[in-house]
């Protein structure tokens, strides 16, 4: 591929011949030096005497070698390892990754992996002009890959997404909050890099830059543009049955998966859509155009919905039946007077919160939108329709507060774009307790409250608030946290993030009560809605032993499972059991209100009787069975299906002189 750049000469000062190889005597004592460290910290570290001898021996050999081979024997063995740099690369990603290289994959999913692998390492190359050099950037680039997906899936329970590039701001924001202790898989992963970098350094070495061929580059260059060409411009993927890994993130291969996603990531129209279509759908929503009130047991209107979308909030003890010392939910589960509340699924677990928030203030389902994206940062924009715009229109004043940093998800500009009047902070909150570095709902409640306190007698107000104090890791010390609730039974001692992740439940629980209580006392008809945002990424082996390697349908949604509470101070239908999904929650809210619904909430609330719920992982059917595919649907689902899917087209990406304007929003919105 290249001319040959002069390796450096095979010949000593005391004669002409070549030795294949020579020991560099002060080489020696830097080696000792590496052994006896090596074996010392991996000894500390774990590993068995042994072991650790024999990694630390490893580690120490190739330090005092240099190979001086001339001619064509150096130039094949340092083609030799380049062409095994990728493939080294690939297996070290897929162990970081709870892969095994070879078996968990098709040869198609190995060999798709292993081109953007080559490929990478191909244009390192052609940057260095050095193959061992860029071999040795290319192993160690893969290998650090590797280890931040690996800390990804153990902070978030799920693989890097293309979306998490465009979130960085976020994941710095709470980065901190986290630990970055090395496991025994990382270690050994870091072991098998330093000693293929160690006998790279004792290869022979170009003494300058190598100088691509045209005839061999550009073939190559060619072929690998082609497989470009093919792999994201034609329908090569779903030909071969290659999708975006969303329940087993771990799926495809880390590379792979992160690539199909990437594929995956412009919308294009759905099939059927069409203005004609859009209008047949409004139509039948509602033929006269007049906004349907709600439909609640008598004619009171709340003057203040609050709406709190609480972190990582869920009911384990209660989706797997675990066993606990005490019920980490006593006072929600004890409401039964004037309360609507169930299960919500959401489309998200362990992490990416702003995509619970935007399904529920818009109505639309990331469902229908590219695996990994987050729709804060690719899709919503000024004017968007949204629960926030009919507030407005309605007269409230419309108010957002979240205890944490601001250049989180985009909010300033999302919530400036969705209509909100005022959004609040964690400068804005005074008084402030945590528990592990977090706000507490408790405290959250109380700045909530002096805010209510605040306004105007009568003014209407819809408050949106995000709260944090359940946010992970939950592996991080307790501080201030008592410990409260805990696992019993043969779970006993075994998981201590379940525990404390218990424990700050139980604490969201009380702070609840304490909310309720005092709205029960205010005279203002107060309505407030609460639901957790996605499960908590607690410990991989929790789940895999409560759901087992291979869940069906129906146990995967157990992970998507989050309670949600409708509460008012006044008389409403009460119900309990109630099966649904964020999406559909805003138009519940509006419903149960009596407070006029825009065309796309009666939508919605119609299609609820369909398709009773829907997320990113599934859909479930009229008699409650969970289907991961829309053929498995009956024709009825599908139809309905596809009506949302051409009605959120239209709202998120068509000109907006072709938007359905009075559809999805009240009139006199301002």
């Amino acid at each position: 591929m290249e001319k040959l750049a002069p390796f450096r000469s095979t010949r000593t000062t005391a004669g002409r011949g070549a030795l294949p190889g020579w020991l560099w005597k002060r080489g020696l004592i830097l080696a000792a030096i590496i052994f006896a460290a090596a074996w010392a910290g991996l000894t500390v570290f774990g590993f068995v005497w042994w072991q650790a001898g024999l990694w630390a021996a490893a580690l120490a050999l190739p330090v005092p070698v240099r190979l001086r081979l001339g001619g064509w024997v150096g130039v094949i063995l340092s083609r030799t390892f380049w062409a095994a740099g990728p493939f080294l690369g690939y297996c070290l990603v897929e162990v970081l990754n709870w892969n095994n290289p070879f078996t968990s994959f098709t040869p198609l999913q190995v060999c798709l992996n292993l081109a953007f692998y080559y490929l990478a390492a191909f244009l390192i190359w052609l940057i260095c002009g050095r193959r061992n050099l860029s071999c040795g950037i290319a192993a160690a680039l893969f290998w650090m890959l590797g280890m931040a997906n690996h800390y990804v899936i153990n902070f978030r329970g799920r693989t890097i997404f293309p979306g998490d590039l465009l979130t960085l701001g976020t994941a710095a924001n709470v980065a901190a909050n986290y630990r970055y202790d090395f496991d025994r898989t990382q270690m050994l992963t870091c072991l098998v890099l330093a000693i293929f970098l160690l006998v790279l350094l004792a290869l022979p070495r170009q003494e300058r830059r190598a100088r691509p061929r045209l005839r061999s580059a550009l073939p190559a260059g060619l072929a690998g543009a082609a497989f470009l060409a093919v792999f994201f411009g034609t329908p090569f993927l779903s030909t071969v049955g290659v999708e975006p890994s969303m329940w087993t993130t771990r799926g495809n291969g880390f590379v792979l998966n992160f690539s199909v996603c990437l594929r995956y990531s412009s919308v294009g129209e759905p099939d059927g859509y069409s203005q004609e279509a859009l209008s047949r759908i409004a139509g039948g929503v509602d033929a006269a155009g007049v906004p349907t009130v709600g439909t609640g047991t008598d004619g009171t209107q709340p003057v203040n919905v609050i709406v709190i979308m609480n972190e990582s909030l869920s009911d384990l003890t209660e989706t797997f039946g675990l066993e606990t010392n005490q019920d980490p939910m006593p006072f929600i589960h004890s409401l039964t007077e004037d309360t609507i509340k169930g299960t919500a699924y959401a489309s998200v677990f362990g992490g990416t919160t702003a995509n619970s928030e935007y399904e529920f203030l818009t109505g639309n389902t990331t469902a229908f939108l590219p695996a990994g994206t987050v729709p804060y940062h690719l899709y919503v924009k000024e004017g968007s329709e949204s629960l926030v715009a009919q507030m407005n229109a309605l007269g409230y004043t419309s108010v957002a507060m979240h205890p944490y940093y601001s250049s989180g998800w985009n909010r300033v500009a999302v919530y400036g774009d969705l209509g909100f009047d005022r959004w609040l902070f964690l400068d804005d909150f005074t008084d402030r307790e945590t528990y592990r570095g977090y706000v507490t709902d408790r405290s959250n409640y109380e700045n909530l409250i002096r805010l209510y306190e605040e306004k105007d007698e009568g003014e209407p107000l819809f408050l949106f608030n995000v709260t944090m104090q359940n946010h992970s890791g939950y592996s991080v010390p307790w501080t201030t946290l008592p410990r409260e609730v805990w696992l019993t039974g043969a779970m006993k001692g075994r998981f201590s993030t379940v525990d404390q992740y218990l424990s700050l439940v139980y604490q969201s629980d009380r702070a609840f009560e304490y909310l309720v209580d005092y709205f029960s006392r205010v005279e203002e008809p107060t309505m407030i809605l609460m639901y957790g945002d996605h499960q908590p990424q607690v410990a991989t082996n929790f789940y895999t032993e409560l759901l087992g390697s291979s869940p069906t349908a129906a146990q995967a949604q157990k992970k998507q499972a989050v309670p949600f509470v409708l509460w008012a101070n006044y008389d409403i239908p009460e119900q309990e059991g109630v099966e649904t999904s964020i999406n559909y929650l805003s138009s519940l809210l509006m419903e149960t209100a009596r407070l006029p619904m825009t065309g796309y909430q009666q939508f919605l609330s119609g299609l609820s009787e369909t398709v009773p719920a829907v997320n990113a992982v599934g859909y479930m059917d009229t008699d409650g069975n969970w289907h991961e595919n829309l053929s498995e649907l009956s024709q009825t689902a599908r139809d309905a299906l596809g009506k949302y899917q051409i009605l959120q087209y239209n709202e998120l990406f068509d000109d907006r002189e072709n938007r359905l304007e009075d559809f999805f929003f009240l009139p006199g919105r301002s």
